[in-house]
C-alpha cells in the first residue's frame, strides 16, 4: 500500500536508511520506525462483524477502528483452519509451499490425546519447518523487538509458529474456549509497559469466537438465551449463532481496551495495526458446522482492516481480492524491508497471484479452491469439481459445473498450473509428541475425538 516495491530500490542505500532507527528534530530524538501490531481474531467471519454490514452490533470498537483504517471487503484465507492459516500469514506462502497441514506422515503426534496405542489412532500434523523464514525473524533482524501472545492450542510453540519471537506467551490455554480476551490483554499490556520504548512487533491471537461458544454470563444473553437443560450441540441454530455473536461482542470489548491503551501510552499514531482472521465458521449453513473440512465462503472469507501510521494512507474501503499471504508482504513493503525469496504474497494494489485456498483433512478428501471474479471453483481430490457464481449465489447452493464447462476448465487449469509452480515444501522437524495440556485443549475444542 505504500506504493513503493522493495524489489526496485537500491539495496545498499536501503540498508543505510534502515540502520537509523531514529532521527533528530529540534534537538529531540523522535522514533522513525513505526511499531507493528498484527491481530488475528480466531474463527471470526467477516459477515458477522457490524463494520462489514452485519445486522447485529457485534463490533462497535472495531467499527470505530475501521473508520480510521483501510477495510478490505474481499480478504480470503489460504485455508479453513488455524495452524496452516497462521503459517501463511507468517511466511507469505500457500500451504502447498510451506507444508503446514494435517498429514498422515507428519512429525507431530496428536493421537495420544485419546489412545496411547498409535496403531489404532494415527492423527498427525506437520508444523512449520525450522527452515522457513518468518515475519517475526525479518522484523527482529531489522531491529524490532518481537512478541507474541497466543490464545488457542494450535498456536502453541510445539507447532513452530513462535519462530522469531523473542517473547512468546502460550500459557493459560487450558479451558475449553482457549485463552480469553481479558487474559490476552493482561499479558500484552504487561509486555507493552516494559518494551514500548523501542520499535516493536506485537502479534496477538484472540480466540473467543471459537467453539464451544461460551461467552461470559453477562454477555451470553445479549442476542438470545440458551434453552435450559439442553447441551450446546442440541440447542436451536439461532441460539448457537447468538452465542457465537456474543463471543465476538466480548472480544470486541477487549480490542477497544487495547486501542485505548495504545492511545493513552502515545503509541497509537505511530503504529501499523492490522486486524484479520485465520478463518471463519460454518453456522448451520447447508446443515454444516465448524471449520477445516470444507472451503465454503463462510469459512474462508475473513476481515482485513489496516490502520497506517499517521495520515500516510487515508482511510477507506477496498474491494480488491487479497489473501493472508499478502499481509506478510504488505508489512515488509511498508517498513521497506526486502522480501525473502520464494514467497507468494504481493502488495496491493498489484496483486497478480490467483486467489487460492487449500485444506487437507485426514478423514476427508483434500480440497482446493480458486476465485476469479464472480466464479469460484472447488476441486475435490478424486476428480469432483464444484463451480459457483459467488456474486449471485454467495451461499454456494447451485453447482454450475455442467452448464459452464469452459469456465470450469479455465479455473481448473489456472489452479493446477499455479500449485505446480510453487516451491517445494521445506523439510519438516523430527517427530515430536504434543504435550498433554495441548492435547487436552485440542480435544476439548473438537479437533480430536
Amino acid at each position: 500500500m505504500s506504493g513503493v516495491s522493495l524489489k526496485y530500490l537500491c539495496v545498499p542505500a536501503l540498508i543505510v536508511c534502515l540502520a537509523a532507527a531514529v532521527f533528530v528534530t529540534c534537538g529531540k530524538f523522535v522514533q522513525k520506525k513505526p511499531n507493528v501490531i498484527l491481530i488475528t481474531l480466531d474463527t471470526t467471519r467477516a459477515d458477522h462483524l457490524s463494520c462489514y454490514g452485519y445486522s447485529r452490533l457485534t463490533s462497535p470498537n472495531l467499527d470505530r477502528f475501521a473508520e480510521e483504517s483501510v477495510l478490505y471487503t474481499n480478504c480470503v484465507s489460504t485455508t479453513s483452519w488455524t495452524l496452516p492459516a497462521h503459517a501463511s500469514l507468517f511466511t507469505g506462502k500457500y500451504i502447498s509451499s510451506h507444508g503446514v497441514r494435517h498429514h498422515p506422515k507428519g512429525p507431530l503426534h496428536l493421537a495420544d490425546a485419546v489412545d496411547e496405542d498409535r496403531t489404532q489412532i494415527t492423527i498427525r500434523a506437520r508444523g512449520l519447518s525450522a527452515y522457513e523464514i518468518t515475519l517475526a525473524q525479518l522484523l527482529k533482524a531489522d531491529g524490532y523487538q518481537t512478541a507474541g501472545v497466543a490464545g488457542g492450542p494450535w498456536m502453541k510453540r510445539i507447532f513452530g509458529l513462535d519462530k522469531g519471537f523473542e517473547f512468546y506467551d502460550d500459557e493459560q490455554i487450558l479451558r475449553s474456549g482457549g485463552r480469553s480476551a481479558d487474559l490476552i490483554n493482561e499479558c500484552a499490556f504487561a509486555w507493552l509497559d516494559q518494551a514500548a520504548k523501542e520499535p516493536f512487533f506485537l502479534f496477538l491471537n484472540y480466540f473467543d469466537p471459537h467453539y464451544p461458544f461460551q461467552p461470559p454470563d453477562e454477555y451470553a444473553g445479549i442476542f438470545a438465551r440458551k434453552k435450559p437443560g439442553i447441551e450446546l450441540a442440541k440447542q436451536p441454530r439461532e441460539v448457537k449463532v447468538a452465542l457465537y455473536d456474543a463471543e465476538i461482542v466480548y472480544m470486541d470489548v477487549f480490542l477497544g481496551r487495547l486501542f485505548d491503551k495504545l492511545k493513552a501510552d502515545g503509541l497509537y499514531e505511530n503504529t501499523l495495526i492490522i486486524v484479520t482472521s485465520d478463518h471463519g465458521e460454518l453456522l448451520g449453513e447447508d446443515r454444516k458446522w465448524g471449520h477445516g473440512k470444507y472451503l465454503t465462503q463462510e469459512e474462508i472469507c475473513v476481515p482485513l482492516i489496516v490502520k497506517y501510521p499517521g495520515d500516510l494512507v487515508p482511510p477507506g474501503r477496498s474491494d480488491q481480492y487479497v489473501q493472508l499471504v499478502d499481509i506478510f508482504t504488505m508489512i515488509l513493503d511498508h517498513l521497506e524491508i526486502p522480501f525473502p525469496e520464494n514467497i507468494q504474497g504481493e502488495v496491493p494494489p498489484a496483486i497478480t497471484h490467483p486467489i487460492i485456498s487449500e485444506t487437507y483433512p485426514l478423514k476427508k478428501k483434500a480440497l482446493r479452491s480458486i476465485i476469479d471474479g464472480e466464479f469460484k471453483l472447488i476441486w475435490h481430490d478424486g476428480g469432483i469439481n464444484e463451480l459457483f457464481n459467488i456474486v449471485d449465489d454467495p451461499e454456494e447452493t447451485r453447482n454450475l459445473v455442467a452448464g459452464k464447462p469452459q469456465v470450469r476448465r479455465k479455473l481448473l487449469t489456472a489452479l493446477e498450473k499455479y500449485i505446480e509452480s510453487l516451491p517445494s515444501t521445506t523439510p519438516s522437524a523430527p517427530e515430536q509428541t504434543v504435550d498433554k495440556k495441548t492435547r487436552d485443549a485440542l480435544k476439548s475444542l473438537g479437533y480430536l475425538q
